[in-house]
């Protein structure tokens, strides 16, 4: 089932009785296709419900490791399985993915499992890092989440992905301060192989659960990823021409390619029209009379800003618009803002924003008229 925001429910709602009305369709067949759509809820009850469920889970596991020595050992175990399997056994008598509240029991029955693996492995002296740990942590999430088709798991695991990334060294945080020169050989660039093979598996896992949100993620970890590793592997200026030359091919694309192409030309050629990420001997000559960084870091610019009119001519209005601005107010508040008054800077950045508002407006409703 198709979620979508209220008004366009009784968009369809009404098309479907003038086609029933012009008998194109038949009423039971309007019925079917209204059958498919449901409305979009509102995320508090959701996030409320989560972190309901997160904060007992971790109380409880805060009571029960306060008193976990008192405890002997076989009814510790006994006590987390019974917890997890009461959580699951909650989750099916509630109706599954039907209820918010059983979605959240499983969630709650999640976080225990992985407090148990730590719990259970150190109970028994057994030595489990910080990334085997969660690496066993994920297996059995993802287990959980083949089997529920739940979202919610969906989402925990491709967070536990990101620990377990960071974890392992797929992605390191402070890989951009190696600019110009490469840490690690290419060799070891798909180093650990493990990383490379979660992203595979979350790929499959979010086909199989059918989410958007949840792909979307996967995409961004796996810039992340690979980001990391060309920085550490390739140096950090050299790895973000590359990535952006990537990403604008990509967006160029149909599908989820063209999403993801647009978010890595977008974010990474932000950062490229910074002069302190053009580094290296090459780019400090001077070029037609600029400095190097100067010239390099106004060519993305401009290269980017065509982008992205590109992308909005194409229908991308909304990724490419706010990339645009972006890009925009990047120069704006670092170039002109800081040299007149700030009553004129505040006046003429709330003009550029509605001139943009009102631009965005009238594109809207060209495209309405036009479907």
């Amino acid at each position: 089932m198709n979620s979508v925001k209220k008004r366009e429910l009784d968009l369809l709602t009404n098309e479907v009785q003038v086609w029933q009305d012009l008998e194109i369709i038949s009423p039971e067949q309007g019925e079917k296709i209204l059958a498919l759509y449901d409305v979009k809820k509102r995320p508090l009850k959701m996030i409320l419900l989560i972190a309901g469920c997160v904060l007992i889970g971790l109380g409880i596991i805060s009571f029960i490791g306060a008193h976990w020595f008192e405890i002997p050992k076989l009814l510790r175990v006994s006590v987390i399985c019974a917890t997890y399997a009461a959580s699951v056994c909650a989750y099916c008598v509630l109706g599954m993915k039907n209820s918010k509240m059983a979605r959240s029991l499983l969630i709650f029955g999640s976080f225990v499992l992985g407090a148990g693996i730590f719990l259970i492995t150190r109970m028994y002296n057994y030595k489990l890092t910080a990334t085997s740990g969660t690496g066993w942590w994920i297996i059995a999430v993802l287990l959980v989440t083949l089997l529920s088709r739940d979202e919610w798991q969906l989402y925990l695991l491709e967070i536990l992905s990101f620990v377990y990334c960071v974890f392992s060294g797929a992605i390191d945080i402070f890989a951009l301060q190696f600019m110009t020169t490469a840490r690690e050989s290419i060799t070891e660039f798909f180093s650990p192989i493990q990383a490379f093979a979660l992203i595979i598996a979350l790929y499959f896992t979010c086909r199989y659960v059918h989410d958007r949100i949840a792909n979307s993620l996967a995409m961004l970890l796996t810039l992340g990823i690979f980001a990391s590793r060309m920085t550490l592997c390739f140096g950090g200026t050299a790895c973000l021409i590359i990535l952006v030359i990537l990403g604008i091919a990509l967006s160029f694309m149909n599908g989820d390619a063209a999403n993801l192409g647009l978010l890595m030309s977008g974010l990474l050629g932000l950062l490229l029209t910074l002069p302190e990420f053009w580094r290296g001997e090459f780019f400090r000559q001077e070029i037609f009379g600029f400095a190097g960084v100067s010239f390099f870091s106004v060519l993305t610019a401009v290269i980017l800003a065509t982008i992205m009119l590109l992308q909005i001519y194409r229908g991308k209005v909304l990724a490419g618009g706010v990339f645009f601005a972006l890009l925009a107010a990047r120069y704006f508040f670092d170039r002109i803002f800081d040299y007149m008054p700030k009553a004129w800077g505040f006046t003429i950045t709330g003009i550029i924003f509605l001139l943009g508002g009102l631009f965005f407006e009238r594109i809207n409703q060209r495209r309405k008229i036009q479907d």
